[in-house]
């Protein structure tokens, strides 16, 4: 019988061989899960997209393949209850571009989104105004039918606010070229209390890099009313989990060290700080500009877990949960190790060797 067994709170409470706390303990098909009440259960619907953009973690780390995800796959109704079970309250779809197949995450969501409290897309925005049919037999734009189901936001991926630089960098496949600003102003459009739309950047040497480019950058989004913006640097792997790739040697060579433009915007007039995080895997500061626009500053590393508590919960388009994005044997249900080391097709090797990409 899979149960909730036990509440861990505020406090750190010893259990086994660990200390736990915000997370619970579940029972799932036999075996025991210590679910953290902070985590996110992430769909990954395909692993292809209609981009290559130059910073993307999935050129650098494992990325297994397989047909977009469908709500009528076992696997993922399994990975739903799972997390359903631990306490997960947001779901986030990903890829791959997930609305490079609008119908089948309109299905996907409609089949998911009921379950959980918070939920969000992270796209280029690229199907977003392609029709699906929905429930009721309408048919109408993917973006509006989203929001009937009560997606609570997406985030938007824009490399940069000149479109020739935002080309250059997200390397878009085909005669689609990213968003007009004409298609921005009616995604926008639907913005309300209940539906947030963020502009997501990637700060590379290449595009956004410093305080005035990121001043740039909002002042452009602010003309569709955007008022959510995130600017993160690379996550930071490491080397015995990426790939030998370029796009790997890019994101090393343009990183970019949030610490100045933090420093720049604790002294800039119109930046108050709300919040900020210092952990060994992330460094985190939101503002809000001018009273009215939430800016995140983000810097992450990815790192193994420290202990047995999952903070994620990832389904890859292999159908295999897993509970890193970044370690293609963090599979969470053990009969699916084999087909994890099968689906992992690579053997991770260690990427620098004095200095020399091997």
């Amino acid at each position: 019988m899979n149960q909730l067994i036990r509440v861990f709170g505020k406090e750190p409470t010893e259990y086994e061989n660990g200390r736990y706390w915000n997370s619970n303990l579940i029972l799932f098909e036999g075996k025991e899960y210590i679910v953290s009440h902070k985590a996110v259960l992430t769909v990954i619907t395909n692993a292809t997209c209609n981009a290559s953009c130059k910073f993307c973690s999935n050129d650098i780390t494992f990325t297994p393949g397989g047909s977009y995800i469908s709500h009528e796959n076992e696997a993922i109704h399994r990975a739903i209850s799972f997390a359903v079970l631990g306490g997960v309250k947001k779901i986030a779809f990903s890829g791959g571009e997930p609305t490079a197949n609008p119908q089948a995450l309109y299905n996907l969501a409609a089949h998911t989104l009921p379950l959980f409290e918070k939920s969000r897309i992270h796209t280029n925005g690229y199907g977003l105004l392609k029709n699906v049919i929905t429930k009721d037999g309408i048919e109408k734009p993917l973006i509006d039918a989203l929001c009937e189901l009560g997606l609570s936001g997406i985030s938007l991926s824009i490399a940069h606010f000149n479109e020739q630089s935002n080309q250059d960098i997200m390397r878009f496949k085909g005669t689609w070229k990213g968003l007009t600003e004409e298609a921005l102003q009616k995604i926008c459009l639907r913005s309300s209390e209940q539906f947030n739309i963020r502009m997501s950047c990637v700060l590379t040497m290449a595009g956004i890099k410093g305080v005035d480019d990121i001043l740039q950058y909002i002042e452009w989004g602010r003309q569709f009313n955007v008022k959510s913006f995130i600017f993160r640097s690379p996550s930071w792997i490491p080397s015995e989990y990426t790939k030998p790739t370029m796009v790997t040697r890019f994101n090393r060579i343009n990183h970019v060290d949030i610490d100045p433009i933090t420093d720049g915007l604790d002294q800039h007039p119109d930046f108050s700080i709300k919040f900020t995080e210092h952990k060994t895997d992330s460094h985190v500061h939101v503002y809000k500009y001018k009273n009215e626009v939430t800016v995140d500053i983000d810097a992450s590393s990815e790192e193994p877990d420290p202990d047995e508590k999952i903070r994620r919960v990832i389904i890859m388009s292999n159908n295999v949960a897993y509970k890193s994005w970044i370690d293609p044997y963090s599979n969470i249900f053990p009969d699916q190790e084999e087909k994890a080391r099968i689906d992992a097709k690579i053997e991770l090797p260690e990427l620098e060797r004095d200095g020399v990409f091997v």
